[in-house]
């Protein structure tokens, strides 16, 4: 037991502030309006974020099988003259001529840190500016060796194609879908998808959609992260733990396979089992909050004082708000 609270006292922290103003402000001339016309005739709206000379990335599902697409930019409009895309990736580039807008900064996701600070921008809601969210990196889940980013940087309709960003502006995801429910998780996918099409996409001229994105395929062809948010949020515990172990055989090293399946054997009332799995996740990420939320549950359960006292005191540094929730 004095093991584990030394380990937890002297875990090196991470201090991440929140982005200036100054930093979120200097981002805004890189974000744009996406209008559609889709084939009813109706229109439509999304962001968009200049990447590269005359260059914007958006989502693919926001211009897919549209009859036409502009972008907005103080007070102008620009349509494109082609554009590149990765359908699987919902990750589509227009190309223009003469845009002359600053492109932004593109980051890496491989330096990311779990509860490190991001804040979003794009035109959720269909605002008539950019609108900025701060948030907290919550997650990070592999998939096609890159790292699909889930924060608590809100954002409603509209944001799809927005940008996330680091503290010091960089681009780090693309702000893609949510899940359902009120408790909604949001989901970016990396820039390192952009910067692969900005390399190795070809020129096509049809928004006609050739593939799903990986969000929306099938249930049981989505990535298990999003199979998994499904089986949790309906509290289907055994499914959980039959999700994790598949995910597990698929990632053995995923942190957020072990997480899970951490978490299905606590619901499953398996406090010892669920104990021994979380211990393997905070050794391996001590930034890991809601491993963290759950350890301090079971020291509640065991009437733990010390392992609670060490627990809460790493939590009020990780995220309050999961303090507050074990209160």
């Amino acid at each position: 037991m004095y093991r584990f609270l030394t380990l937890l006292f002297f875990i090196p922290q991470l201090v991440f502030a929140m982005a200036s103003s100054e930093v979120t402000f200097a981002v805004s001339p890189s974000i744009v309006k996406v209008h559609v016309l889709d084939s009813k005739g109706g229109h439509g709206v999304g962001s968009g974020i200049v990447v590269a000379d005359d260059q914007v990335a958006t989502n693919c599902h926001v211009i897919a099988n549209s009859q036409g697409v502009q972008i907005a930019k103080y007070g102008e409009r620009f349509a494109p003259v082609s554009m590149k895309a990765d359908w699987r990736h919902d990750l589509c580039i227009l190309q223009f001529k003469f845009l002359n807008i600053k492109p932004v900064v593109l980051g890496d996701t491989k330096k990311l840190t779990y509860e490190q600070s991001v804040f979003s921008k794009s035109y959720s809601g269909n605002a008539v500016k950019p609108v900025v969210s701060y948030g907290q990196i919550k997650a990070l889940y592999s998939l096609d060796n890159e790292n699909i980013i889930h924060s608590s940087t809100g954002f409603a309709m509209g944001a799809s194609g927005g940008g996330l960003f680091d503290d010091e502006g960089q681009l780090i995801g693309v702000t893609t879908f949510k899940s359902p429910g009120r408790f909604a998780y949001f989901y970016s996918i990396p820039v390192e998808w952009v910067k692969n099409l900005l390399q190795q996409g070809k020129d096509i001229e049809l928004t006609a959609q050739t593939e799903l994105p990986f969000w929306d395929a099938p249930l049981d062809k989505r990535p298990y992260f999003m199979q998994t948010y499904d089986a949790e949020r309906e509290k289907q515990w055994g499914r959980l733990f039959e999700i994790s172990s598949l995910w597990l055989k698929s990632e053995p090293q995923s942190l957020e396979a072990i997480f899970t399946k951490a978490l299905s054997q606590f619901e499953l009332k398996d406090y010892v089992g669920a104990k021994k799995v979380l211990d393997e996740v905070v050794k391996k990420n001590s930034r890991h909050a809601r491993a963290q939320f759950y350890l301090l549950k079971i020291a509640k359960v065991n009437n733990d004082t010390n392992q609670i006292l060490a627990i809460e005191t790493l939590l009020s540094q990780l995220d309050e708000s999961l303090l507050q929730e074990a209160q």
